[in-house]
């Protein structure tokens, strides 16, 4: 609710003050004759049902009135030039209007928030209760996914599709066989075909050190000559340098290009090389530029296949939030990094299932290449499941690692 106090020289300018500023949604608080006019206080986003019963009614004080209901005036909202009961009085301007906040107001806003949210826990409480007591296992299960931290819409989903009348460790196992099921991964595209990739991300994520670990790998299945690299970064200070030094410790190749026009006459250049990898500059998923950067990719060539690193020590709505501003382009899956710094996975989970993006490759350190692995679902699922025990600090609880691949796959079909 956003509420102001409006003075003005009679009733007809206070009216036009407030649809001015507040739109004609907005509806009148309070009204009284102050020296030299008027004094209104309106709002706007108002919910005149919980103030009517949190404030009741006061002489002088008709709470949620609309401004075209109101009885101190006959004034026509969407026609302020109407009639009105008090002409203006000539040869007096109106006084500017006054931003401010009714303290007793913002304090009522303030409580019935917390009320709202009072009441909004214990009904979801008692929902959870009815649901423990009518399928208990089902609802063990439950808060189990949301200590793994799956988002609670894909709990429920994978819940809503469990078998009836199993116990609660045949269930929690079949819940982790939906999840690793239904988690895309691609091929080892990068590695066994090659082609020109393009690395995106937010900076930190590891972009510039995946491309070193990717590098790596390539050279020594196919031979370095066959590999290059490009940075397409000219924002950080030291980006360029940093890729370069990977070049040469690969004995690699490696080149700067500054724009569009650069890129493409480089990849043109290196058209016999099985792989070329280009790193990108790393960019906040709100930053204007990222739009120009994803349409130079994407204006440089169809051949360019565009991963998205995102890092798994990144809460669960920045993730969705990155990924919805970089598909603008057209991702052909993401890597995710950071494994190693991360207390759970079950966000990140989340967010590439709700997506729907196929996972490529994982890293968990900085050592190159050894810290870059093919993407598997089950083994992220069970990484995710281990790091649940450890923070729970209940390892045993659940099943054991070392067997839980094979009950998920066994639990799935």
């Amino acid at each position: 609710m956003k509420i102001k106090r409006f003075f003005a020289r009679d009733m007809r300018q206070a009216i036009r003050n407030i649809r001015e500023e507040l739109g004609s949604d907005a509806v009148i608080l309070s009204n009284r004759k102050v020296e030299g006019g008027i004094e209104i206080v309106s709002a706007v986003d108002y919910d005149e049902a919980l103030f009517t019963d949190m404030t009741g009614s006061s002489p002088g004080r008709e709470p949620g009135r609309n401004i075209q209901d109101s009885e101190a005036e006959s004034v026509n909202f969407t026609n302020p030039d109407a009639e009105v009961s008090e002409t203006a009085r000539p040869g007096k301007k109106s006084r500017q209007v006054e931003w401010m906040e009714d303290p007793m107001l913002v304090q009522m806003s303030g409580e019935l928030k917390t009320l709202r949210d009072v009441l909004e826990s214990q009904l979801s409480h008692l929902s959870q209760s009815d649901a423990q007591r009518r399928d208990p296992e089902h609802a063990a299960v439950f808060r189990r996914l949301e200590k793994l931290g799956i988002e609670v819409d894909l709990a429920h989903e994978f819940i809503s599709q469990l078998d009836p009348g199993l116990d609660l460790e045949s269930s929690w196992r079949q819940s982790l066989g939906y999840i690793s099921h239904q988690l895309q991964v691609t091929s080892d595209d990068i590695l066994s075909r090659g082609g020109v990739v393009a690395l995106v991300g937010p900076t930190g994520v590891g972009k510039t050190t995946t491309i070193a670990k990717l590098a790596a790998r390539f050279s020594l299945r196919h031979g370095n000559r066959q590999v290059a690299l490009i940075s397409a970064d000219s924002y950080r200070i030291g980006a360029q340098e940093q890729l370069q030094n990977f070049g040469r410790i690969l004995d690699v190749p490696t080149y700067s290009v500054n724009n569009a026009c650069e890129l493409s006459d480089r990849l043109q250049d290196l058209h016999d090389k099985r792989l070329v990898l280009i790193d990108t500059a790393g960019m906040s998923q709100r930053d204007m530029r990222l739009t120009e950067q994803l349409q130079t990719l994407d204006a440089c060539s169809s051949l360019i296949k565009t991963y998205l690193v995102m890092s798994a020590n990144t809460q669960t709505s920045t993730l969705n939030e990155v990924i919805r501003s970089f598909r603008k382009s057209n991702l052909k899956g993401c890597i995710l990094s950071k494994l190693d710094e991360t207390t759970s996975l079950g966000g990140a989970i989340s967010t590439i299932l709700r997506y729907q993006l196929p996972l490529a490759y994982i890293s968990d350190g900085q050592r190159v290449p050894e810290d870059l692995y093919p993407a598997r679902s089950h083994t992220l699922v069970s990484k995710a499941v281990t790091l649940m025990q450890q923070q729970e600090g209940i390892a045993g609880k659940y099943p054991n690692k070392m067997n839980l691949n094979r009950k998920m796959a066994n639990a799935h079909g």
